[in-house]
């Protein structure tokens, strides 16, 4: 089974694993951005570790990881800020803590699915990842009609497309979070969880049988903890 973006809502997650009746042996995966924003960041990558749950590196995992590195070569001039929250979290991260962060994979293969925090574009190889790769792995929402990244700022919907529109299955089923969905959005060959649950809408799990054919969405209620900057991308299964 695959979480969505968790976002330090921990209650809400101990809820949906209850939900799910989860059972010795399951295999359990977040799709990332399971910390920020929400209040329990630290408990929610706590209890990753201690139940051994797979995550991937999500954009907010991987702005912790490259805050410390900046932090360790030169403390006083850190290019790179935090914002309160973010302080608050990083102040509590442990050098085992940190050490978990880094060893977070960019993905992860089960036999036809794939679990990436954002998505993939035309280009990407996941076998073969270089640093900007890697970063629009974590962050691609929409692509230009080649296929090339397009930052959120730059971003026409009228010209521009979502990149699982142009996504050909080259890694099997994807499954994906980083941008919040009212609902999930399916595609022929992926499908968003990220439902805003840290923005008071739903925490999502996608959970998966012997093939993809008999997926399944578990969904619990969440609280709003943190404010929508942006509107919901409304994309009903």
């Amino acid at each position: 089974m695959v979480y969505g973006d968790i976002h330090g809502c921990f209650e809400e997650f101990l809820q949906l694993r209850q939900k799910i009746g989860i059972q010795k042996g399951d295999i359990e995966i977040s799709v990332g951005d399971f910390l920020n924003k929400g209040p329990y960041s630290i408990k929610v990558l706590q209890f990753l570790r201690k139940n051994s749950i797979l995550a991937v590196r999500g954009n907010h995992e991987d702005k912790f990881i490259r805050y410390h590195f900046h932090q360790i070569l030169h403390p006083k001039k850190n290019p790179m800020r935090l914002d309160t929250l973010e302080e608050q979290i990083y102040a509590q991260l442990s050098d085992e803590d940190i050490r978990y962060l880094q060893t977070l994979p960019l993905f992860i293969q089960k036999k036809k699915l794939t679990v990436v925090h954002a998505g993939v574009l035309p280009q990407t190889k996941l076998e073969n990842l270089d640093k900007k790769m890697a970063a629009k792995i974590m962050r691609v929402r929409y692509v230009d009609d080649e296929g090339h990244f397009v930052p959120l700022d730059k971003v026409d919907i009228q010209r521009h497309f979502w990149w699982s529109d142009l996504y050909d299955g080259r890694y099997g089923f994807i499954v994906y979070g980083h941008q919040p969905f009212y609902a999930p959005r399916l595609d022929r060959f992926s499908i968003g969880i990220d439902t805003g649950g840290v923005y008071g809408n739903k925490l999502t799990a996608a959970i998966f049988g012997e093939c993809i054919a008999q997926m399944e969405i578990v969904q619990v209620a969440s609280k709003a903890y943190a404010q929508r900057r942006r509107p919901w991308i409304v994309a009903d299964l």
